[in-house]
């Protein structure tokens, strides 16, 4: 009886601190399963995000390259007939002329009367430097508003669009690079077939701004610009400008997910062979 006793006092307390050990491994795995997913979660969110802001940014570019005739294109009406016509005015030159993609307003898309002409920071200027208006096109209305411009009825991504003539050559660029084979640019040429009438830069900056906690208030004023106040610059792509702090880079110091695409491009009169020589 003694002995009995004895046993059971040596084995008090042994299932108890089985089960902790057993609850403490449990909670371990249960914590990193969580962790896991929350990761994968995350990583889904953001390939969506991204792939979202991506097929967003490719419409307005599109739009203006597949959907509108060349002559429309170039006409003066349009934002890239104005950046072209525009270029006669020495002033003018390294210009940002800027709209936002409204698909549901009554104006068309990159229609003259819905633009804001930005005029970049000097390179001598610091990093953060802002964009000035050209104090000759006063209208501010190509500034994005980040709490009703939308691009769908969805609601959720905001396009910019800045267009930049292209004044810059390629340095080390074969002479007649950007012309098509067997081209006859010469002065006194009978046809001009692929002769560049110019070169212009498209930046779509796509952007979704309720991914945010900040006030979209205070980054409209401070990255984009309202009637009040005027934002950064879209294309620091020019040489002088690529250290210089753009859209973008504002709203990516907010939190705000962005992308931006950049896409230039040749505008060439062609001629179309519709009869057979005789």
């Amino acid at each position: 009886m003694k002995r009995l006793q004895t046993l059971k006092r040596q084995q008090r307390g042994a299932t108890l601190i089985v089960v902790l050990i057993m609850l403490l491994i449990i909670t371990i795995v249960g914590v990193m399963a969580i962790r896991i997913a929350m990761t994968s979660l995350n990583i889904a969110t953001n390939s969506q995000i991204g792939q979202l802001l991506m097929q967003t940014g490719d419409v307005p570019t599109n739009l203006l390259l597949n959907r509108t005739t060349y002559k429309d294109l170039t006409s003066v009406s349009s934002v890239i007939g104005k950046v072209i016509s525009d270029q006669k005015d020495p002033l003018k030159r390294g210009n940002e002329y800027v709209f936002c993609y409204r698909p549901t307003a009554a104006l068309n898309v990159s229609s003259v009367l819905d633009m804001t002409v930005l005029i970049p920071p000097l390179a001598t200027d610091p990093d953060n430097t802002k964009a000035a208006v050209d104090s000759s096109e006063t209208n501010r209305s190509g500034f994005c508003d980040l709490e009703s411009d939308f691009g769908s009825s969805r609601e959720a991504v905001v396009t910019q669009v800045a267009i930049k003539f292209i004044n810059e050559t390629e340095v080390g660029a074969a002479r007649g690079k950007y012309l098509d084979r067997g081209t006859d640019a010469s002065a006194d040429a009978k046809s001009q077939q692929g002769k560049v009438d110019g070169r212009v830069r498209i930046t779509a900056t796509s952007i979704l701004p309720n991914y945010s906690s900040a006030d979209l208030a205070t980054v409209q004023q401070e990255c984009i610009g309202n009637g009040s106040g005027v934002g950064y610059i879209n294309d620091n792509t020019d040489t002088g400008l690529r250290t210089k702090k753009t859209m973008a880079d504002c709203l990516s110091d907010y939190g705000i997910p962005v992308n931006t695409q950049i896409q230039e491009i040749d505008l060439k009169t062609r001629f179309v062979q519709v009869t057979a020589p005789t």
